[in-house]
């Protein structure tokens, strides 16, 4: 080796290492890359969501996700036959609606290429190939109808996931006869009916005995309704659809006549498809031709060669009949899509013509003019004239508060005062808020004006003028607030409620108006809030020697004695409510005594008529025996020398008084001489007594 290879190599090791530290950039590069595909790749097939930043804004006051329930009925069970597999699937998430577009790709397959392999021979001719994509769909249905078996569903808004729950609903559902039907194996045929047979002299092909593979159609029903639900534009897709039908039907009705055209002979009229000649032949033109007389057929708009036969007159006119029926449905349906894809381009443009008519009719001046026009040209660029309270007017409050918060998310992030304020405040002020748009130059409000509103700029610039117009005191951008000063009412300022300063915009603005009865509406519960937006409105006062100090301590003394002495009225009012409800209960237990003594006294005075009723009664022995005695003392007394005194007479009710019937009402009117009756002693004895005492008086 000889001495002067050490230098040698150093040499080329120093012209090396720039070339490797400028490959090394670009290596690093496709390193990252290559690492970010890969971990997309794994997060994509594990299913795992995207990671975010946190963002503390919308943490606070977007909806929180929550986890189901712990109830069995709302959770997957492992399946034991598929190692340990959750059986269930939520029709919600992403990954069915990407499930259901792969098997109506399958389906689509099916529409178009069996009833096509069917009738033209030299499709049928690539055995190999049809078979990879036949059975490739037949295991995409088999796969379907386990997942369609186990779709959850909806119950006291939860979604069910229990596995045999799902498996009883799917049965319940009737959905499992067209399933059962697409899966039958009636490719068994081609054991018997061999594939590739057919030919120009025999058809239709065997793959006709797969056309029960069409009965999965509502899955593709099921995601195109999926579709026009989820896309942004429903309109275009609809037209899409409509086309894709139109395609499929004329499909069919070429494969239709060519089948015809067989079976009633190639080329024995000139109605009937020609097959003689080498390009006849060919695929391609036996399926163009058709393709094009089904078409000048089904739409009605060309001429077609006239049938021939019976047959074939039958045929033209079930299409003619099937064309007018279906294409008009369809040329309408495309009509009013197409109509509904400009419906608000035309409600913005008659709305425009309008103002412009007016104005024309009021001899409104041309700048004037011009201004109003560009207010549309700007209204219509930004939002598409779009009116958010009647669009979200069918949301619930909180999703349209959520929306909302999202939509104005960079202006609202920039507000100061919602940066502290409670979720439920936020949300009543965002739905409180009027968006306004002001042309340049306008002025939004002046120096000495009745503050009604206050102010939150969405989108363009403002200038805080003196009343020159002219001197700019300061420049307000998006996120900005003003306004707030005149509306809240505060005490000791010495403008009242009127505005302190001109705000003009420069360029055309995006604001927020917010009413002074709306903001006290949402401050009554947050006295927190209430209290921050006051002393940002006291710094803004003391700042241009507008407040009143005294005047603002002794109205802050004022109301906290008043709020002492609503406080106390409050307590007071509570404790008086809690004595009233003890004596309403006292009073409840009371009535209910007395009810209880009431009822005993009626039940004693039952009892008792019923003894009198008993003592009373002519047919019984005692008064049998008490009128005798009474009879033989009335002979024995009662004549005198022949005589009947009158003083001596026995009073006649105690002999003929009747007894009185139970419930009868002994009233003065039916009674009257119960005023004079003396009560009678209840024992026999002593009524005796007292009767020989009255004869012997």
């Amino acid at each position: 080796m000889s001495p002067g290879y050490p230098v040698k190599k150093i040499r080329l090791e120093n012209s090396v290492r720039p070339a490797i530290s400028e490959m090394e950039p670009n290596t690093n590069w496709l390193r990252r890359q290559f690492t970010r595909w890969t971990r997309r790749m794994r997060m994509r097939i594990s299913g795992e969501p995207k990671a975010k930043s946190p963002d503390w804004f919308l943490d606070k006051f977007a909806a929180q996700t929550f986890e189901d329930p712990e109830e069995p009925l709302y959770q997957a069970k492992p399946s034991k036959l598929l190692c340990g597999l959750k059986l269930a699937f939520d029709p919600t998430q992403p990954g069915h609606y990407q499930w259901l577009a792969v098997v109506s790709l399958a389906i689509l397959y099916n529409m178009v290429f069996v009833i096509g392999r069917s009738v033209f021979w030299e499709l049928d001719k690539l055995i190999t190939f049809w078979f990879l994509f036949d059975y490739t769909c037949d295991a995409i249905y088999l796969i379907d109808t386990v997942v369609h078996m186990h779709e959850g569903y909806l119950e006291q808004g939860l979604m069910v996931k229990d596995s045999e729950m799902l498996r009883r609903h799917y049965i319940k559902s009737h959905m499992w006869h067209s399933d059962l039907l697409s899966l039958l194996p009636s490719d068994i045929t081609y054991f018997w009916w061999r594939p590739g047979t057919c030919s120009e002299t025999s058809l239709p092909c065997p793959v006709i005995v797969r056309l029960n593979r069409l009965f999965r159609l509502p899955r593709m029903w099921e995601w195109f309704d999926r579709t026009e639900t989820a896309t942004s534009f429903p309109n275009a897709f609809r037209i899409c659809k409509v086309v894709m039908a139109i395609l499929v039907l004329i499909h069919w009705n070429a494969c239709l006549y060519f089948a015809i055209s067989y079976s009633i002979g190639f080329g024995t009229d000139n109605w009937v498809y020609n097959n003689t000649g080498e390009k006849n032949e060919t695929l391609s033109h036996q399926y163009i031709y058709s393709f094009y007389w089904s078409t000048l057929t089904l739409t009605t708009i060309g001429e077609t060669p006239q049938p021939e036969i019976d047959s074939e007159y039958l045929f033209v006119v079930a299409d003619f009949l099937a064309g007018v029926l279906i294409f008009a449905t369809i040329v309408g349906n495309i009509g009013s899509m197409i109509s509904n894809m400009n419906v608000s381009r035309v409600d913005f443009q008659n709305k425009m013509d309008g103002v412009k008519q007016y104005m024309s009719f009021r001899k409104v001046t041309g700048e004037l003019e011009a201004r109003v026009i560009r207010w549309f040209a700007y209204t219509w660029a930004e939002s598409g004239a779009l009116d958010e309270e009647h669009v979200l007017a069918s949301l619930p409050d909180k999703l349209k508060a959520e929306i909302a918060i999202r939509v104005h998310l960079d202006t609202l992030r920039r507000v100061r005062i919602f940066h502290d304020c409670e979720p439920g405040l936020l949300e009543a002020l965002v739905l409180k808020l009027r968006l306004q748009v002001f042309s340049p130059g306008d002025y939004i409000c002046r120096k000495g004006d009745v503050g009604k509103e206050m102010y939150i700029v969405k989108r363009g610039r403002l200038q805080v003028v003196a009343d020159d117009g002219k001197t700019v005191l300061a420049t307000l951008s998006a996120g900005s607030v003003f306004g707030e000063v005149s509306v809240l009412d505060i005490a000791g300022n010495r403008t009242g409620n009127r505005r302190t300063a001109n705000v003009r915009a420069l360029g055309y603005s995006d604001l927020f108006c917010l009413a002074k009865r709306d903001l006290w509406e949402a401050l009554a519960d947050y006295p927190d809030a209430r209290a921050t937006l006051t002393e940002r409105g006291c710094q803004l006062l003391r700042k241009d020697g507008l407040l009143d100090e005294t005047v603002f301590q002794n109205a802050q003394t004022t109301q906290q004695s008043l709020e002492e002495t609503v406080h106390k009225l409050e307590s007071t009012v509570e404790m008086m409510n809690n004595r009233l409800q003890g004596l309403l209960t006292d009073v409840g237990e009371e009535q209910a005594r007395i009810k209880q003594r009431i009822n005993k006294l009626e039940t004693r005075v039952v009892q008792t008529d019923d003894e009198e009723s008993d003592l009373d009664d002519p047919t019984s022995s005692d008064n049998s025996e008490l009128r005798s005695e009474v009879a033989a003392g009335y002979d024995s007394s009662a004549f005198k020398d022949g005589r009947f005194s009158a003083v001596q007479v026995p009073p006649m009710h105690y002999l003929n008084y009747p007894a009185r019937e139970r419930g009868h009402s002994l009233t003065v009117e039916r009674s009257p001489g119960l005023l004079h009756v003396t009560p009678e002693p209840r024992s026999k004895s002593l009524r005796l007594k007292r009767f020989h005492k009255d004869v012997s008086q």
